[in-house]
């Protein structure tokens, strides 16, 4: 065991520590942002997320258009959140091409407020996962974001089962950030 804190059975195991134990198969998310200042918030929003989970995420940002579908990538674990002003209209056709590319890649495109219903259509009939809109956006929607993807990428055989038994934890251990929650069991 690298690092931890014990409570009696209980052990608490870093996330910096799972991502050792569990190597490079981590979910990685991609943000596709096109204001910065709206970058930078959906960046608070990644590190605060991330500052709840129990298990190991990789943020990477995308600034320029011309980068996304080559940072996109081929990999599997990738969810990209994508901004609808990145591409606007054309973005059910740029979903299009990045599912050519990475077929298995999940896509949650952050609407403007007030999207009418053909955009979350159009969306949904270019394989986006989700739309939802921008401005109600927090660390506990995109851990739940996170949370789901997950699951369904360890159910798909994409990630490790449970980052702990993976990790080899014991009977008694549980994996926490790097952050101890004061809420209790």
């Amino acid at each position: 065991m690298t690092g931890g804190v014990e409570f009696g059975k209980l052990k608490v195991v870093k996330a910096e520590d799972l991502s050792f134990r569990l190597g490079a198969k981590m979910l990685r998310v991609l943000l596709a942002i096109a204001s910065p200042l709206f970058r930078q918030t959906m960046q608070r929003v990644a590190q605060a997320a991330l500052d709840l989970l129990p298990w190991p995420v990789t943020v990477e940002t995308v600034e320029a258009p011309s980068e996304l579908e080559e940072r996109a990538g081929r990999d599997p674990r990738t969810l990209l959140l994508l901004d609808w002003e990145w591409a606007k209209e054309e973005t059910p056709d740029l979903l299009s091409r990045m599912f050519d590319r990475n077929p298995q890649m999940r896509v949650v495109v952050l609407l403007p407020p007030g999207a009418p219903k053909a955009y979350r259509s159009a969306l949904w009939a270019a394989g986006a996962c989700a739309s939802t809109p921008r401005d109600r956006l927090d660390e506990e929607w995109m851990v739940t974001i996170l949370c789901l993807v997950r699951r369904a990428m360890e159910r798909e055989g994409l990630l490790p089962a449970a980052p702990a038994q993976e990790a080899g934890a014991g009977e008694g251990e549980i994996s926490a950030s790097s952050r101890l929650s004061p809420v209790g069991p």
